[in-house]
């Protein structure tokens, strides 16, 4: 029996930070009970990281982001597929993006991450943000 093929692709996400101690978090459209997350996506072929995380703040939260650093990349396996994400602490232009790729989004205090149900991979990086203040 043939092996299925794997997917395999790379997320880029956005810590975007407004003072010192709140965290942009957004909920999909189609999943109103679902699981919260960082903004970002999927980085197009032939893509950087960092112009991916550009472009899809553009598109789904119409804020322009400045990227202050970045994380080391991290890869979660869902069982048929792997997922390598790349995370930036960043700023954005605006205090009130407007979602227009999600059903929710909320500014969030680092201490209060843990309150909501996030994925697999975005809790790990709740749970290093929590750690570090």
């Amino acid at each position: 029996m043939p092996r299925k093929r794997r997917h395999n692709w790379v997320e880029s996400r956005a810590l975007i930070q407004r003072g010192s101690a709140e965290y942009l978090i957004t909920r999909a459209n189609d999943d109103e009970d679902g699981p919260w997350e960082f903004p970002g996506g999927r980085i197009n072929t032939g893509e950087s990281p960092e112009a991916a995380l550009r472009r899809i703040c553009r598109a789904t939260l119409r804020v322009e982001i400045e990227i202050a650093v970045g994380q080391p990349p991290f890869v979660h396996s869902f069982g048929t597929h792997s997922v390598t994400y790349r995370y930036y602490v960043c700023r954005a232009d605006a205090d009130d993006p407007a979602g227009t790729g999600c059903e929710e989004l909320r500014w969030v205090r680092t201490q209060q991450l843990r309150d909501y149900v996030f994925d697999a991979p975005a809790q790990q990086v709740v749970d290093w943000l929590v750690g570090e203040t």
